[in-house]
């Protein structure tokens, strides 16, 4: 068999006027009339027109994102401030309301973000009866005030900057305050001190106040009639500290002119002892004392002002 060449079969390749233009048909033209220019410009500007919406987008959210993270500007949030209308003043002891608008320092007017409420409690608490304070916003326009007092337990003459002397208060604590606002009848029933000196000559600070004041209240709550006779607490020979040997607290009162307590020693043991030996002599026709002595262990030695001196 004989594979014949290409002539004599029917080919493909062009040949004379056969081209590939007419091969892949007749190209068609543009068509370049104004209608058509116009809509191809429309279309154009509407693509245009997307893409720089795209980009001013982009362009913000971006924009947006950098001043976040490079922001150093910080964000205040505040709360509108109304003027303060009300102060409202609670205490647990005998401050009048008169004395709060003596030394608060309040301007009229004055919002209630104004007002400095730590500044103020530190200057409530500088008062020496204010024991402590508290000072809180109650909005919308309200400024509450809450004192607690100290409690006096007693007085004392102290001379002041005049030369004239002063009556003031000693509270348990040891502080020594001007009292304001006290029934006169209360100041009455409170014994004054002779207060400890230092070998430095002074008598501040008061170390040991509650160690007195636990003697008086016992004395006030189980022999009242016996401490209203009370006049003058000596702390001569106590110095507060209990450590030390012989720490007495000495009593003056209008029934017996000197009665020694252990200032470490049982209270209760010490006033029963008193009041047997008061009642004993009573008994007895009442002969006058000059000083009994609850110091001693296990007994009390009394000295009478005839000069016989007896224990019991």
């Amino acid at each position: 068999m004989m594979i014949g060449s290409g002539k004599d079969k029917g080919g493909t390749a062009a040949s004379g006027e056969q081209s590939w233009r007419e091969l892949a048909g007749p190209r068609k033209k543009r068509i370049n009339s104004p209608q058509a220019r116009r809509r191809r410009q429309q279309k154009a500007l509407k693509v245009l027109g997307i893409l720089l919406l795209l980009v001013a987008i982009v362009s913000a959210i971006s924009w947006g994102v950098v001043s976040l993270m490079h922001r150093e500007e910080k964000i205040q949030i505040t709360t509108p401030s109304k003027p303060i209308e009300r102060i409202l003043f609670d205490t647990d002891g005998v401050l009048p309301n008169q004395w709060l608008s003596a030394v608060m320092k309040y301007q009229p007017g004055m919002t209630m973000m104004d007002a400095d409420i730590h500044t103020l409690k530190l200057e409530l608490e500088a008062q020496g009866q204010v024991k402590s304070a508290s000072v809180a916003r109650v909005f919308p326009s309200d400024l509450k005030i809450t004192i607690e007092e100290h409690t006096p337990s007693l007085r004392i003459a102290a001379v002041g900057a005049n030369g004239e002397q002063e009556l003031k208060l000693v509270a348990r604590d040891g502080t020594v305050y001007e009292g304001v606002g006290y029934p006169k009848a209360m100041l009455r029933n409170l014994p004054y001190v002779q207060p400890y000196r230092s070998p430095e000559g002074k008598y501040l600070p008061m170390r040991g106040i509650e160690r007195v004041a636990d003697l008086l209240d016992y004395s006030r709550q189980n022999s009242p009639k016996l401490y209203a006779t009370w006049q003058v607490v000596s702390l001569e020979h106590y110095s507060g500290d209990l450590e030390l040997p012989g720490q007495i607290i000495e009593v003056r009162s209008s029934w017996v002119p000197r009665i020694i307590f252990s200032a470490g020693g049982d209270f209760g043991q010490q006033m029963d002892r008193l009041n047997y030996i008061l009642s004993y002599v009573q008994e007895r026709g009442n002969p006058s004392i000059e000083r009994i002595d609850l110091s001693l262990r296990g007994s009390a030695a009394v000295q009478f002002t005839s000069g016989r001196i007896g224990t019991f």
